[in-house]
């Protein structure tokens, strides 16, 4: 099956979402914030098929993580994702984020986050980074080399 990041700050769902992806033969991996989810990315360097955002996150949402990934790997599929009524008829949410596969609305229904995991992976195989480097996410590198320097385990 597929490798999964989860970026999402809503503890619960994020784990509903990864337990049900999970039960269902993917690996999962979560993270709690978008530079989270960037530094995992940099880290798991192309091991990852697929990608969900949250829209709003503490620290910063979907937009600025989308456009990194996008400037690393182009191809990777990439889902945004709310639990906000406010958002989901919004003309940022329904017109905007195009480079993004998809936008989705939560759910607590395991068929409704599956199926655009399954549509997308299915398709696409295993993304891999562009030659390149791309800009913002090697930005994002160094700030994590930085603190793992300040922060060694």
């Amino acid at each position: 099956m597929a490798r999964l990041l989860i970026a999402d700050d809503d503890f619960e769902y994020s784990e509903a979402f990864s337990n049900g992806m999970t039960a269902i033969g993917h690996e999962v991996m979560t993270a709690r914030s978008a530079d989270e989810a960037l530094e995992l990315l940099i880290a798991e360097d192309g091991a990852f098929d697929f990608v969900s955002l949250d829209v709003v996150m503490d620290n910063g949402g979907a937009i600025s993580p989308l456009h990194r990934i996008r400037d690393r790997r182009d191809a990777l599929p990439v889902v945004i994702i709310t639990g906000r009524a406010e958002i989901v008829n919004s003309p940022l949410f329904v017109n905007g984020l195009q480079l993004a596969q998809r936008r989705v609305r939560k759910s607590t229904k395991l068929r409704d986050l599956a199926d655009p995991v399954k549509a997308l992976v299915g398709t696409c195989g295993r993304h891999r980074p562009r030659t390149d480097g791309g800009p913002a996410l090697s930005r994002a590198a160094g700030a994590a080399d930085h603190r793992a320097r300040q922060h060694p385990s």
